[in-house]
């Protein structure tokens, strides 16, 4: 049984232009640098939208539904480096509603110095500069160090995340080491989780010796698992899906979970929406729920699992957005199986 049965807060802290569209008005690109630069008040912009896009009540909502945990992604630029707005106060208080309701919680690093990635979730679409500098590395430990000595020794702080999905084109050896050197820093700040991204190479041979040579104590291998960027997945029936989740997808994860506890730190319901374009509402509805029922039941062999996200605040991607999910009966309600009524 999984122990953590999560949600990630996404696009609260870290602006994704898919996940609230209208922030992005006379924007010219899906992420929050430009958003940033572009915005004529973005400081109050950001303000009513931390205000607003999730509240104290969402959290009630998640402990009504016997969800025990989310993952916080958190921006580096989080005490407000230019040109970016500072956030550490609504952190504070997002961290004392978290801890109010007994919530615990994964805080992950979303974005680094110069992107790790070039996503819009990295803080700067189509960007890679992170590991190009020296400094860059530095400032990203700097920041954990910084979030574990605030946080770390709360009673429901779960753990850290040292960085959200390094792209795959970064030397993995270069991500070892830094993930080598962010344990080393962190280690005697907090007993909590210490988690650690796979770099979309999930199956490379070098992690087992990482954690075997290494001694780590309380570490995660964090593995996002989604099945609508595939183009293969899009093609196959439904029952074919859905072996995959459970015999493909299963199999390796659970090879991985022999040699260091796995978190799924991001799933969804999302896939290619061709798939549904013969269907009705009801026979759309049932091969979500079939979707979900399989990952459900692969992930909970794991240490845990958080769905993106919480919320989506546009009309289209309902598979990405748990709240409405579970409202409209395609999740369940109670995750704890105590006859929750959110």
């Amino acid at each position: 049984m999984a122990q953590w049965r999560g949600v990630n807060l996404g696009g609260w802290f870290v602006l994704e232009k898919w996940m609230r569209p209208s922030l992005f008005d006379d924007v010219s690109g899906p992420d929050e640098t430009v958003f940033s630069l572009e915005k004529k008040n973005p400081g109050a912009i950001l303000t009513d939208h931390w205000a607003n896009f999730i509240k104290e009540a969402d959290l009630r909502f998640l402990k009504a539904c016997g969800i025990n945990a989310v993952r916080l992604p958190v921006p580096w630029w989080f005490l407000g480096e230019k040109p970016y707005v500072e956030r550490l106060a609504w952190l504070d208080r997002i961290i004392g509603w978290l801890e109010k309701h007994e919530l615990s919680y994964l805080i992950d690093l979303h974005t680094a110095p110069g992107c790790q990635n070039g996503f819009d979730n990295g803080g700067v679409t189509g960007v890679i500069d992170w590991p190009k500098d020296p400094k860059n590395i530095n400032v990203t430990i700097e920041k954990l160090v910084f979030l574990t000595n605030r946080y770390g020794k709360n009673p429901f702080f779960l753990g850290i995340e040292a960085l959200n999905e390094p792209h795959q084109s970064i030397d993995l050896g270069m991500i070892q080491d830094f993930y080598l050197r962010s344990y080393r820093a962190l280690r005697p700040l907090t007993s909590g989780l210490i988690a650690f991204h796979d770099a979309f190479r999930r199956e490379d041979p070098s992690w087992k010796s990482f954690f075997k040579d290494n001694n780590f104590s309380n570490v995660a291998f964090d593995v996002h698992l989604y099945y609508c960027f595939n183009p293969h997945h899009a093609t196959l029936p439904l029952s074919d899906l859905l072996n995959v989740i459970l015999e493909e997808t299963d199999k390796s994860v659970k090879a991985i979970n022999d040699f260091v506890p796995v978190i799924v730190g991001e799933w969804s319901l999302g896939l290619d929406e061709r798939r549904f374009q013969n269907l009705d509402a009801f026979q759309t509805d049932m091969q979500l729920r079939a979707f979900a029922n399989a990952q459900l039941a692969s992930y909970e062999n794991l240490l845990g699992w958080f769905f993106w996200s919480y919320r989506i605040d546009r009309a289209s991607h309902r598979s990405w957005d748990f709240s409405r999910l579970v409202k409209e009966g395609i999740l369940p309600n109670d995750f704890n199986h105590k006859g929750a009524k959110p």
